[in-house]
Order: structure tokens, then C-alpha cells, then sequence
């Protein structure tokens, strides 16, 4: 069923002069299962990858965040211990 969506993808893009680089494709399975991606364009195989950027956040293929939280939670950490004195005086 994949297949035949790509296809029509790849067809439709063509009428408005639009090629799909394969060498710049990248494809990923997000499931907790981890198995690679089989689609094959103009008999060349995308690259599977494990995780990638998308504006600023972090996708990746087993669907959890970890990777995004815990910069977040550094950084609050760094922050807090700056300004420790000014939270724990008595004012």
C-alpha cells in the first residue's frame, strides 16, 4: 500500500517539475519495535536513520523525548545553582 502512495508521490511531483533526490531521503520506522524502513525509489534504498532534527526538536525512532529533556533539565539545574543564594535566603 506504501508503495503505490510513493509512487503517485513521485508521479505528481514530476508534473510540477519536481524530482525527489534519493541520495538526500531519509526514512525511519517510529515504533518501539526497531526495524529498518524497505522502500526502494528509482532502484536506490533511502537512508534509515535512527533520529533526526525537525526545526528544533529531536525525532526519534522509539518516540520518547529523553533526548530533548534532559538539555532542558540541565539547563534549570545550572540556572537554580546560579541563583541558589537568592532562593534559599530569608529575605
Amino acid at each position: 500500500m506504501l508503495h503505490g502512495k510513493l509512487e503517485s508521490l513521485i508521479e505528481t511531483g514530476r508534473c510540477y517539475g519536481i524530482e525527489l533526490n534519493v541520495g538526500k531521503t531519509e526514512v525511519m520506522r517510529i515504533s518501539k519495535q526497531l526495524s529498518r524502513v524497505q522502500i526502494v525509489i528509482d532502484q536506490k534504498q533511502p537512508e534509515n536513520v535512527e533520529y533526526y532534527k525537525y526545526f528544533d526538536s529531536m525525532i526519534t525512532n522509539d518516540a520518547r523525548c529523553t533526548c530533548e529533556i534532559k538539555p532542558c533539565i540541565a539547563l534549570a539545574t545550572a540556572a537554580f545553582k546560579r541563583k541558589k543564594i537568592l532562593f534559599t535566603s530569608k529575605l
